[in-house]
This record gives C-alpha cells, structure tokens and sequence, in this order.
C-alpha cells in the first residue's frame, strides 16, 4: 500500500541497529516520530556523546549565540543535563520492562577549558560510574579538564571490556594506581596523558592476558621495562621518561615509537623475533643546543630482523639524529620495504644516510620516499636519490606525498608541539610536588608575596637572559658548522670505501 510506514514495522532489535549508528542526540530525536518509536532509542546498546558536535548543533539550531562566553557556559551545563536526562531515562525503561541490557559501546569527547565550571567533574565520574555497571565492551573517553580525575578503581576492574581508550588531559598528570587490574577480555587500550609507574604497569599487563594492542600518548612514564607475552602492537607516541626502557616482546609483530631530539634517554629493543614492521620518528626542535644523542643507535639495533622499515625526519636537527643512529647501522637481513619520510627538506643533500642503509639491507627490493610535494629540496633530494639507487638494480623508488604512517605535515607539527607541551606539564608538575614537600605553595593555594618576589627576580635577570641567548645563537651556529665538517669527514670515507 502506498505510503505505508514499513519501517516501523521491523522488530525492535532492527531499530535499536539502525539507530547505533547515529550520534546519541539523534537517536533520541526518533522518539518524536510516533507513539511506536517513543522508546526504542533507551534501548540503544550505543552511546556516543560529543560536545563538539553538541555545540555546533546549538548554535545552528539558534538555542544559543557563539558569540557570548555566557552562553558557551550554558551549552556546557545543557550538555550535562542531555546526559544525565539521557542516562536517567534509559535505566527507566529498563526497569519498567524487567530487562537488563548490555552496552555496547560508551563514547565521551569533551574538551573543556573552563575553570569556572570544574564542578562538571563529580557528572563525568558518576556517569563512568554508572556506565561500568552496564558492562560495555568498549570504552572510549576523551577529556580535557583542568582538574580532573578518573575513577581509575573502578574502569580497570571492568571484566566486560574489549577495547579501552582513555585520554584525559589536565593540568598536571593523574598517576594510574587502582587497586587491582582485572580486563580478562581487553585486546586493544590506548592511554593517553596519564603518568605511568612501574606498579602500574606489571599490574596492568598482568590483568590483561590476552592484550594485543597498547598505545601510550603524551605519558609519563616512570618505568624500565616493558615485557608481555601476547602483545602484537605497540605505539609509544610523544612521552617522556628519565630512564631507559628495555622492551621485550617476543610476541610482537608493529611497532612505532617517536623519539624526541631533547629526550635524555631512549628504548633497548630486545627478544623481538616476531617483529615484522617498525616505524620509527624522529622529531627534534630547531634549537640544536638541545640535540641529545644517546641511545638512537640501541633502538634500531634491536630492529635488524624487520621486513617493513618506516623512519620519518621532522626538524633542523633530524639529520644528525639519523647519522648518530647509522654509526652502528645493524645488517637487516629481511628488510625488503622501507619508506622514508622528510617532510621539512632536512634530508637534502644527505643520499649516503639512505645508501648506506640500502648497503646493509640486501633483501631490499622498494625504497618509498614521502615528502612534501612544494618543497624544493625535496625535489632536488628525489633526484640524488635517483642517481643513488641507480647503483642497486634491484631496488625502486617510488615517491610519494601522502599516506605515510604519521600522515601530513601538520601532524609531525602538531605532535612537535605536544612534546613541547609535555615537558612543560611535567616541570610544573615535579614543581608542584617539590612545593607540597617542602609545604610551599601549590596551584590551588598561590601566595602572591611570592609569586611577586619570583616576577621581580624575573625582571632582573631578562638583561642576562637576552645575553645568555646571543651567546646561545652562537653555540648553536658553531655546534652546526662542527656537526657538517664531521659529516663531511664520514661522507668523504663513505666514497672512499
């Protein structure tokens, strides 16, 4: 019959599909449809709440002005009674229909930057509270919060997870320390911002027996070790840590890790017999003074029995990092594909980096070049490629601009830029500690004295501090001059050999 409404006729658990595919508060919309659809979405086994999305769909809608920091206020506060009134009303028609039912998936992204309204904290610990207890098998939340901290007690003793992701990005770093770890079904988590003891950690890959996936972003770690039997990838991507990490994993099959130029310490790779592709980024600031070499050639050492290499070069002093690795270059006896990315120029001019590595790598049959499609010196580093490779019949260049492992250009920038950050979190934060040990002074607690006495010392020393940096200008521009000779000297060995 014409006009007939058969979508409504399909049984509830086909409703309840359809409507997991939309974002939460289209979901709830359907209830207005008809008296058949008035409750269906409470039986959703998706939840998925972002307040971007929130945001953009109330001022479209005309229910508040993007202009008024009152009004952005306001859309936080209706964003938290949407969740509550969403919550409130799903656990309702459970218990008028006598019916438990799973969650699926709980998503929750929230940044939010406002000190103001840091009570918005007790919501977001009561609804991780609640949703626990409706044993998803995913979780996936990030927050931005000034101050806040996650009921680490209680996500780590949910036994119904297969999948966790937690970034929670605040004024200092929450240290992970729950009680104990219990995710006998977790196969993939992802950490992000948090600070990681070695407690921690044998607590955590003791209590996921079968984990195959964990990435760590923008943490800190305070550990020596990382060793599990079933991990099959790792990504260990911006953090900072003190001491060196020896990493071994039989079962591990990817691995990428950054590596940041002013990082004091790096990773030893060992027992890695399953590993098949490494991906490898090496980021450093323009400042060259603050180039540290160290332990770049232990972390490739444990990489010789690789079929996939991936190495990307993001910054001024990338190159150097890159030559202090191939002093110790080890022989790859399997590396058949290796993709080199150099998306700023800084590996013009330097073709013996990558024949060298093409001479201790005799399985190698593709060499991929990523770099960025304007930039001159990239264009004129492909062409001495060429003239290298010409060299190895058996091995091809492909260039290309996209599609890299660490993608574009503004991502190598933007994860610059979060390193940065870091270390700057992580002094305020070692900071703030040593105050509290001492019974100085804290974030929440400012003395203004010395806040006052600490700004004048400041203005006393800005004479020295712009003649400190001259200096530093020169140290850099000798320290460059004195790396190029040296490179020199190895590249003219290099033709000799």
């Amino acid at each position: 019959m014409a006009g007939a409404d058969r979508i409504s006729e399909l049984h509830d658990s086909i409703l309840t599909r359809i409507l997991s595919y939309l974002p939460t508060k289209e979901a709830v919309r359907t209830r207005r449809l008809s008296k058949r659809w008035r409750n269906v979405w409470a039986f959703v086994p998706v939840l998925d709440f972002d307040f971007a999305k929130f945001w953009s769909d109330e001022i479209s809608s005309g229910r508040i002005s993007a202009n008024s920091f009152g009004e952005y206020s306001k859309c936080h506060q209706n964003f938290v009674n949407f969740i509550n009134a969403v919550l409130a009303s799903r656990q309702l028609q459970r218990q008028l229909q006598r019916q438990f039912q799973h969650l699926d998936i709980f998503r929750l992204i929230w940044k939010y930057q406002d000190d103001l309204c840091e009570h918005h904290s007790i919501s977001v610990t009561r609804w991780i509270d609640h949703v626990v207890q409706q044993l998803p098998r995913v979780l996936s939340i990030y927050l931005q919060f000034d101050r806040l901290e996650i009921p680490d007690y209680v996500i780590f003793l949910c036994s119904s997870l297969e999948e966790m992701n937690l970034q929670v990005r605040n004024r200092g770093f929450q240290a992970l320390n729950p009680v104990g770890v219990y995710l006998p079904h977790l196969r993939k988590l992802n950490l992000g911002h948090f600070k990681i003891e070695a407690d921690f950690m044998d607590k955590l890959l003791v209590g996921c027996p079968i984990l195959e996936e964990l990435e760590l972003f923008a943490c800190w770690l305070l550990i020596s070790h990382i060793s599990c039997r079933n991990l099959k990838s790792l990504v260990i991507n911006g953090c900072y840590h003190s001491t060196e990490i020896e990493v071994s994993i039989p079962s591990l099959q990817y691995l990428k890790v950054t590596i940041m130029s002013s990082q004091t310490e790096g990773y030893v790779f060992t027992n890695m017999s399953s590993l098949v592709k490494a991906s490898i980024c090496l980021l450093a600031v323009n400042d060259l003074r603050m180039l540290i070499f160290n332990s770049e050639a232990k972390i490739i050492a444990g990489l010789f029995g690789v079929t996939t290499l991936d190495i990307v070069l993001y910054g001024k002093g990338a190159k150097y990092m890159l030559k202090h690795i191939l002093k110790t270059c080890p022989y790859f006896e399997n590396l058949t594909f290796m993709h080199v990315g150099s998306f700023d120029g800084c590996m013009a001019g330097r073709n013996y980096m990558i024949d060298r590595l093409i001479q201790h790598s005799p399985s190698m049959k593709e060499l991929t070049f990523y770099c960025c499609q304007d930039n001159t010196d990239d264009k004129i580093h492909i062409g001495g490629l060429r003239e290298v490779l010409g060299e190895y019949g058996t091995v091809r260049l492909v260039e290309r601009h996209q599609g890299h492992t660490y993608g574009f250009l503004s991502e190598l920038e933007e994860l610059l830029h979060e390193y940065m950050k870091l270390f700057a979190r992580i002094e305020a934060a070692a900071v703030e500690e040593e105050e509290e040990d001492e019974g100085g002074i804290s974030w929440d607690n400012e003395e203004v004295d010395e806040g006052e006495a600490s700004s004048a010392e400041g203005e006393e020393e800005e004479d020295e501090g712009e003649g400190s940096s001259a200096e530093g200008e020169e140290e850099s521009d000798e320290w460059e001059a004195s790396s190029t000779e040296e490179e020199d000297d190895w590249e003219d060995e290099a033709e000799h050999k």
